[in-house]
């Protein structure tokens, strides 16, 4: 999981030009979901190698468990940019410069999200994808997510020139909220949000049924 989400985080690509410390990087992003939602988490995993190839991450637990992913994610970008005794791949400048903005910019540029409802992420090896993999365990998590009586889910995206806002709405996504962010503005010469993408859990039920 940690390869995965550390090959997709800088726009679908590797994340290394950002912050070389993978397992660093793969914790801050997990570890809420390991250590307090495990049960939505779901993977795929391929048949023939027994490799992960996608997973998804999920929350039930609102704005609760919001806070706990918070906290739990701003001490670990915290103890990178003010470190001086970690290993040399901590002390990257680029890496402190990545760190730095999260905890400065990072909750000025996360949009607003839905109240309630239930939210996810996934990600699909780059060999892989196309193949509904990620539709797919998006489903596993609907299903219980309905089962459990929700009405809404949501997610945080980038949305950038390769995949605009419209890629998400025309998906049947609706635009919550969205913010301009710089966490890339070093990297890329061009803009990106993170948008909040919101939908009813029935419209999934009712396409399902067509389909």
């Amino acid at each position: 999981m940690r390869e995965l989400v550390f090959n997709n985080a800088f726009l679908g690509k590797p994340f290394d030009v950002i912050c070389p410390c993978k397992q660093w990087f793969g914790d801050v992003v997990l570890a809420p979901y390991i250590k307090h939602q495990q049960e939505n988490i779901h993977v795929a995993v391929h048949k023939v190698s027994r490799r992960l190839i996608g997973y998804l991450t999920g929350s039930m637990g609102g704005q609760h468990f919001e806070k706990i992913q918070y906290n739990m994610v701003r001490k670990q970008v915290m103890s990178l940019a003010l470190s001086l005794t970690m290993p040399w791949t901590y002390l990257e400048q680029s890496s402190r410069t990545f760190a730095t903005h999260i905890i400065f910019k990072g909750e000025k540029e996360r949009p607003k999200h839905p109240p309630l409802g239930v939210h996810w992420n996934y990600q699909v090896d780059e060999k892989f994808r196309g193949r509904g993999i990620g539709a797919t365990l998006l489903q596993r998590f609907i299903n219980d997510a309905v089962n459990d009586d929700f009405q809404l889910i949501w997610a945080e995206v980038m949305a950038y020139p390769e995949k605009p806002r419209e890629y998400f709405e025309d998906r049947g996504w609706s635009i919550y909220d969205s913010k301009p962010t710089m966490v890339f503005g070093n990297h890329v010469d061009f803009p990106v949000q993170i948008l909040c993408i919101n939908r009813a859990l029935p419209s999934f039920d009712a396409l399902s049924k067509l389909t």
